[in-house]
């Protein structure tokens, strides 16, 4: 009787904890999350700004993992490029994850985002787009910056203080210590060191392009076969 019970208490256990994994709790967020800071009070609700600071303006549900073995669902994220933060929307509020070194990977639809802490020494760090699912990667670092008003020039009229996108840079990550910035396609093979002449001839059959991260991801999927 008493085993049985036991048995019971265990089946109950592990199904509130599979459930507990299949959404988000306050208490979850709450260790992962802190307010938002904004670097500039006139960026918060100013409608003279032209552009955005965010990828994607809308919230999208998507999955973050983090410290190795947790993961919450189903949270509604946004990537701030200007601010390289991830926000979380609770109802009204806005916040961002207070520390993102703990976070492995976030996840949203068929997108995947890691974080590199500048402590690593890395050209690159912050978040960044993962576009292969194993090592070596292409990674794709994005930003927005915030630019000035410009007083107009000779039939010309005058830029607003305004959000731009900055131009995309593109990595190849060998490891979380070893990460160098593409500038060519012939050296993007030579840097993986195998398969050399395979990729050179795949690379020039598909038209593989330095400033394309669709196109390297697709070249890494390769070397990953031939691997």
């Amino acid at each position: 009787m008493l085993k049985n019970q036991f048995i019971l208490l265990i089946l109950i256990f592990c199904t509130l904890e599979i459930h507990a994994q299949e959404g988000y709790t306050t208490r979850q967020i709450t260790d992962m999350v802190g307010q938002m800071n904004w670097d500039r009070n006139v960026l918060q609700g100013n409608s003279n700004i032209a552009g955005t600071p965010y990828l994607k303006e809308e919230f999208k549900n998507g999955n973050v993992f983090y410290d190795g073995k947790y993961k919450v669902t189903q949270v509604p994220l946004r990537l701030n490029l200007y601010n390289d933060q991830f926000e979380f929307k609770d109802k009204n509020t806005v916040m961002a994850f207070a520390d993102p070194r703990h976070i492995d990977k976030i996840v949203i639809e068929n997108e995947i985002y890691i974080y590199i802490d500048k402590s690593m020494g890395a050209e690159v760090f912050g978040f960044v787009k993962k576009w292969n699912a194993k090592l070596p990667t292409v990674l794709t670092k994005m930003k927005i910056e915030f630019l000035n008003k410009e007083d107009p020039k000779p039939f010309e009229d005058t830029k607003p203080e305004r959000f731009e996108r900055a131009m995309d840079k593109h990595y190849i990550m060998k490891s979380k210590n070893e990460i160098v910035k593409v500038t060519s396609v012939k050296k993007l093979i030579k840097y993986l060191g195998t398969h050399t002449e395979e990729l050179s001839i795949f690379a020039k059959e598909e038209k593989i392009s330095a400033g394309d991260p669709e196109e390297l991801a697709k070249l890494l999927e390769y070397y990953h076969e031939l691997e």
